[in-house]
């Protein structure tokens, strides 16, 4: 019994061995399920899992892989502080080391940079684990990159928004909900007397107490709670769209002034009502003004009644409110039997018929009446105009535009209408003179063309087409200096350019360049064309286009070959070897000729000589006789004009001063030549038989060409000449 024993006990050990080995055989199975099951819970999370052990990566999921732009097998075995930003280092380190000991609970924020190098932004919290035995880190992390940049740029917003606000040229305020300030600008500090940093933060309708001395509703607050006594209070209020805004006018007693106020909601980005603001402006001047406006209305219609264009206006209605007296002449139709009427009553003075005419137009635009008009400009808020009227058989100039009341609602409309018969016919006898230019340029014999001041071509006649090959329609129109490639071969500026902007660079292309006055006379050779094998030789004229009232619009050239006398002039050049052998010989004979030529030169002295005294002693006494006899006023100038000339032609001075100025015109020397003899513009435009403006012109143009400053005296200098 006593050898059985042991061997019960034995087995009984055994037995607790076994069940112990299952039991740990089963929590093995357990923890390896566990690890799968957290694996597979860790790798499925939308979180970014880590786990570090030894200051390195062990385990990363998918996402925490992501963030960091690493593959799983780049971050393992990486220093778990190199992704970083080395910025936020030791703040990571710190807050992470709380977070272990149980002293922190809420996620830190930083930033990482990835493999590409971006910075991105985390939120994290760590726990303290044991992997594979040894102690280690639990890292969940979740990327709010998009979230800070959002942020960010709300930030922004939001201080641009409080920027614009503080800096708004009107008064603005803005609440909350609650009903408490939330902004108060400079604008308004200064409208008020109150201060931001005073205002800001308060409720209870405090921010009435500055415009009315008491605490009550304003528009911002009606923008969020109506109240129909309070809008009663207030001198205008208009509602926006479904009452989503609010204008309003009223007296601010505190402040003594009209104010203009306008406010509206405030929302969140999800489109939530969050508050209001409100945007104040003085216009007590404003309704100084409209008083006076009204009392100036009366003077406005004795202005409209008087004034020399014909004009009519109307009301919204289509009747007729003023009817000036410039219209009752020219239509035939008194104010008395016009004023009120409606359905286009005043059409039938000019149309025979009721018809819409541009008043109409302009307040109801109708394209098929439009087009009844020769011409129809629309400039902003008016109408110009030009038609045919059959009832008064003239052309009509109109104008149109719309009236508006105090509150800048418009009323009405008002018209002018001018008589432009003549000027049409004199449009149609210019377009005729026109055509008669184009026709005379098209049939000249020298090659033209012509410019506007833009330097596009607006002209190039069949002489051109000739010389250069190049047809009007293929240049016409065109400008940066295209119409010189047929000529040079290239765009560059050419005659006609450098009639309207000189240019000393091209000048000196052209192997004779002379300016006469605005005339351009040049020569030169031209590589575009060819004649007998070598680039043809042209003579150039080129003169300014001017208008009807003397201002320049464009410049014009002829062109001309001659290739043929340059071609002569060489073979003469090449003759002058064969010329020199014989100037022995024509030595005495130039000798003779200058005897003779001497000669003449004292004949002519002796007759010029006679010529003077004869003038001095036969013609002049007479011209004085006649001068005292009793002669009409035309007459007289006449004489006076007379005598001037000829003591020009015998005035030593007048010689003098055309050899040392050969540029001043006739008319010039004889205005210089009474300025030296002391006479006033006046008495200069009595003796000349022109107006005083133009002596101004002419005295203005002599010391411009005599290149005399503001200091020096035009007599005194004139009188030095002689």
């Amino acid at each position: 019994m006593s050898g059985e024993r042991p061997n019960k006990k034995n087995e009984q050990k055994i037995m607790s061995l076994q069940k112990r080995v299952a039991g740990l055989n089963r929590t093995i199975d357990e923890l390896q399920e566990n690890e799968k099951l957290l694996r597979m819970i860790a790798e499925k999370s939308f979180a970014g899992v880590y786990v570090a052990q030894d200051g390195e990566f062990k385990f990363g999921n998918i996402n925490a892989v992501l963030y960091a732009g690493y593959t799983t097998e780049e971050l393992i075995g990486k220093k778990s502080d190199s992704i970083i930003h080395p910025e936020d280092r030791k703040k990571v380190k710190m807050k992470a080391r709380a977070m272990l000991r149980g002293e922190r609970t809420s996620p830190y924020e930083f930033r990482i940079i990835s493999k590409e190098g971006e910075i991105r932004w985390i939120v994290e919290t760590v726990t303290p684990i044991s992997y594979e035995g040894k102690p280690a880190i639990l890292g969940n992390s979740m990327d709010i990159t998009e979230r800070k940049l959002v942020e960010d740029a709300l930030r922004t917003s939001e201080r641009r928004l409080a920027d614009i606000i503080e800096f708004l040229p009107d008064a603005t305020l803005a609440i909350d909900l609650e009903g408490k300030v939330i902004a108060w600008n400079r604008a308004i500090e200064k409208m008020t007397g109150v201060s931001a940093k005073d205002m800001l933060g308060k409720g209870n309708f405090e921010h009435a107490m500055p415009f009315y001395g008491k605490r009550r509703p304003i528009i911002v607050d009606l923008v969020l709670k109506p109240d129909e006594a309070v809008e009663k209070t207030y001198l205008l209020l208009a509602g926006g769209q479904k009452k989503k805004e609010l204008i309003a006018e009223t007296w601010a007693s505190r402040l003594d002034l009209f104010l203009w106020g306008k406010a509206s909601p405030l929302y969140d980005s999800k489109g939530n009502i969050v508050g209001a603001i409100e945007v104040i402006r003085d216009i007590t001047q404003r309704k100084l003004t409209e008083d006076a406006l009204r009392t100036s209305e009366r003077r406005l219609a004795d202005i409209i009644e008087f004034l020399p264009d014909a004009t009519l206006a109307i009301d919204l209605e289509g009747k007729v409110i003023a009817w000036n007296r410039a219209i009752e002449k020219m239509t035939g139709v008194s104010a008395k039997d016009m004023l009120g009427k409606g359905d286009y009553e005043y059409a039938l003075p000019f149309y025979g018929k009721r018809r819409p005419i541009i008043i109409d137009l302009m307040l109801r635009p109708n394209e098929a009446v439009e087009k009844t008009y020769l011409i129809f400009d629309k400039q902003e808020n008016e109408l110009v105009v030009e038609t045919w009227a059959p009832c008064i058989n003239a052309f009509l100039w109109g104008k149109t535009s719309p009236l508006y009341d105090n509150k800048g609602n418009i009323v009405g409309g008002i018209q002018s209408i001018r008589d432009i018969t003549e000027r049409k016919r004199a449009e149609d006898a210019l377009r005729e003179s026109q055509q008669r230019l184009a026709d005379i340029i098209e049939f000249l014999p020298d090659a033209t063309f012509a410019i506007d001041l833009a330097g596009k071509l607006i002209a190039w006649n069949r002489a051109a087409e000739e010389m250069t090959g190049t047809k009007a329609k293929d240049v016409l129109g065109k400008g940066n200096y295209e119409y010189a490639i047929p000529f040079w071969k290239t765009s560059r500026p050419m005659a006609i350019n450098l009639v309207l902007e000189p240019n000393k660079k091209f000048k000196k292309t052209y192997s004779v360049f002379n300016r006469e006055q605005n005339l351009l006379l040049v020569e030169t050779e031209v590589p575009g064309i060819q004649i007998k094998g070598r680039n043809a030789y042209l003579w150039g004229k080129a003169s300014p286009l001017y208008d009807s009232k003397g201002n320049i619009v464009g410049a014009i050239e002829s062109l001309r070959d001659i290739t043929e006398r340059m071609l002569a002039e060489e073979a003469i050049m090449k003759r002058e070897q064969d010329l020199q052998i014989k100037s022995k010989e024509l030595e005495e004979l130039n000798t003779a000729l200058n005897v003779l030529l001497n000669r003449r030169d004292v004949d002519k002295g002796e007759l010029e000589e006679k010529l003077l005294i004869n003038i001095k002693e036969l013609v002049l006494p007479y011209v004085e006789e006649v001068k005292k006899s009793k002669i009409d006023g035309k007459t007289k100038s006449y004489i006076n004009i007379i005598e001037s000339n000829l003591k020009n032609i015998i005035s030593p001075f007048a010689h003098k001063l055309s050899s040392k100025y050969i540029d001043l015109t006739s008319r010039e020397l004889q205005v210089a030549d009474l300025i030296k003899e002391g006479k006033s513009s006046k008495e200069i435009a009595e003796l000349l038989g022109i107006s005083g403006s133009a002596i101004n012109i002419y005295r203005y143009r002599i010391r411009k060409k005599m290149k005399l400053k503001k200091k020096h005296n035009l007599k005194v200098y004139l009188s030095s000449i002689s």
